[in-house]
């Protein structure tokens, strides 16, 4: 009758030295996965990223309606802590299209458009999509909400900024936002560079990670590059969230 108890006893001493065992494996391999996330390095324009060509032969005129062209990109960033590890979260996609129109040294107007579905990121795609309820709200817009006085656009590899407002909408919510364009001019293009401060809780996106273990920090970063040109834009193209929604992380 007393040796049963002590045999319970070491039954359920093993049970909890494994059960440590376990978690402290994976609080391990969760660490190790926030040292090896790597996103990629935030959008710069042509010239910071040194491949601005430099040279004003064959200049465009300014006036007229822009179109955003291949080689533009939007995407997010967000930190991560995992285990009191700091990574770097981000999606990228270059399915925007959009435009501005330039009339008079100011942009009068402009609407851009993102395919939410098409974002590629650290993140698994059903992640995401969730994250974003791509099914509900497959895009994302934003939508200049003032004149933009720019003058004149700087000449080829001189960066100036400007201030600008919008509206954004993501995640079926539209809020206002203000940030600063700045703005390149690269041959016949030319090229926008923003940071959005994204305050998930704002647009009902919830990024709630492992309780104790992971948390994505608000404010995030929406980021947008476009390269706009007076040629044949980038086409409305929306991506099915059921066909990418059991992607793996790409």
């Amino acid at each position: 009758m007393v040796a049963r108890p002590r045999r319970r006893h070491r039954w359920v001493r093993w049970a909890l030295g494994v059960c440590l065992a376990l978690v402290i494996l994976a609080a391990g391999g969760l660490s190790l996965a926030a040292h090896l996330t790597t996103a990629p390095a935030p959008l710069a324009l042509p010239g910071d990223a040194g491949t601005a060509s430099g040279s004003a032969s064959g200049q465009a005129a300014v006036d007229g309606v822009w179109s955003a062209g291949p080689g533009s990109i939007v995407g997010w960033r967000a930190q991560q802590e995992l285990l009191g590890q700091q990574s770097t979260l981000s999606g990228r996609t270059g399915k925007v299209w959009g435009s501005l129109t330039i009339s008079d040294g100011s942009v009068s107007q402009g609407t851009f458009t993102v395919d939410m579905a098409a974002l590629t990121s650290s993140l698994s795609k059903t992640t995401q999509s969730s994250v974003f309820d791509v099914k509900a709200d497959p895009v994302g817009t934003l939508v200049l909400t003032a004149p933009i006085a720019i003058g004149s656009v700087p000449a080829d590899a001189r960066v100036e900024h400007f201030p600008a407002a919008a509206v954004l909408t993501l995640h079926g919510v539209s809020r206002p936002v203000t940030f600063t364009a700045s703005v390149e001019r690269v041959g016949n293009s030319i090229c926008v560079l923003a940071d959005i401060s994204l305050a998930f809780g704002a647009w009902n996106i919830s990024v709630q990670g492992v309780p104790w273990l992971a948390d994505i920090q608000s404010p995030g970063t929406i980021e947008l590059l476009l390269d706009l040109t007076q040629g044949t834009g980038n086409p409305a193209s929306v991506a099915s969230a059921d066909a990418t929604s059991g992607d793996a992380a790409s």
